[in-house]
C-alpha cells in the first residue's frame, strides 16, 4: 500500500499539470483572439489605404490640372466648380489628407504583419 506522502505528492503533480494545461490553453485562446484582431485591423487597413491614396491621388492632379487650364473668364468660373475640401459627417477631407491617411493605413498594415509575426512565432 503506497504511503500517504507519496500519494500526496502525485496529486499534487497531476493538479500542476492540470492548472499549467489550462494556463497553457488560456494563453494559448487570449493569442488567438489577439491574433483575430489584428488580422482584422490588417485587412481593413489593406482595403482602404489604396482606396485612400487613389482617391486623394486622383483629386490633387484633377485640381492641379484644372488650375493649369487657360480658358476664357466665363469658362474659368465653371472650371473651378471642383471643391479644395469636403466636410463630411463633421471630418474636412483633402487630397493631401487623403494621401496621408492612406500612408498611415499602410504603416498600420505593416505593423499588424509584424505584430502577427510575433504571434505566430510565440505559440
Amino acid at each position: 500500500m503506497p504511503s500517504t506522502s507519496s500519494r500526496y505528492g502525485l496529486e499534487t503533480r497531476r493538479a500542476g499539470r492540470h492548472d499549467s494545461l489550462a494556463l497553457r490553453g488560456l494563453v494559448v485562446v487570449a493569442k488567438a483572439l489577439a491574433s483575430f484582431a489584428v488580422t482584422f485591423a490588417e485587412l481593413l487597413a489593406e482595403l482602404l489605404a489604396p482606396l485612400l491614396l487613389f482617391t486623394g491621388a486622383l483629386w490633387w492632379g484633377a485640381l492641379r490640372l484644372v488650375g493649369q487650364i487657360s480658358v476664357e473668364p466665363e469658362l474659368q468660373a465653371m472650371l473651378h466648380v471642383l471643391p479644395t475640401h469636403l466636410q463630411l459627417g463633421g471630418h474636412e477631407l483633402t487630397p493631401a489628407g487623403l494621401i496621408r491617411q492612406g500612408l498611415l493605413l499602410l504603416a498600420v498594415v505593416a505593423a499588424c504583419r509584424t505584430v502577427n509575426r510575433l504571434l505566430a512565432r510565440e505559440l
